[in-house]
């Protein structure tokens, strides 16, 4: 029973270290990409209230902003992917 709970031990500690730093990796990540994207946006939002009105009404009416919420949507989504991906290759599990 002891050689059980001893060779359970020694594989439990490497899995437990690469799911903490996977874990680790995965916020790291997260965070960083919430830290890029607020700034994006505040320079986005800084630079579109300095246009006139009707460049700004013209963006609206064509689905500027839709497709600006998009292109940002997605690179949210990609960096999302390639964490998760890279997580899973840190864990060892792909």
């Amino acid at each position: 029973m002891n050689g059980l709970l001893a060779a359970l031990a020694t594989l439990a500690a490497p899995m437990t270290a690469r799911v903490l730093l996977a874990l680790g990796f995965s916020v790291v990540t997260v965070t960083g990409v919430s830290l890029s994207f607020s700034e994006v946006l505040g320079l986005l939002q800084s630079n579109i209230g300095g246009l006139p009105t009707a460049v700004s009404q013209l963006i609206g009416i064509g689905g500027g902003w839709i497709a600006l919420g998009a292109i940002l949507g997605a690179c949210s989504f990609v960096v999302s992917l390639w964490s998760l991906t890279a997580a899973t290759r840190i864990m060892g599990t792909a």
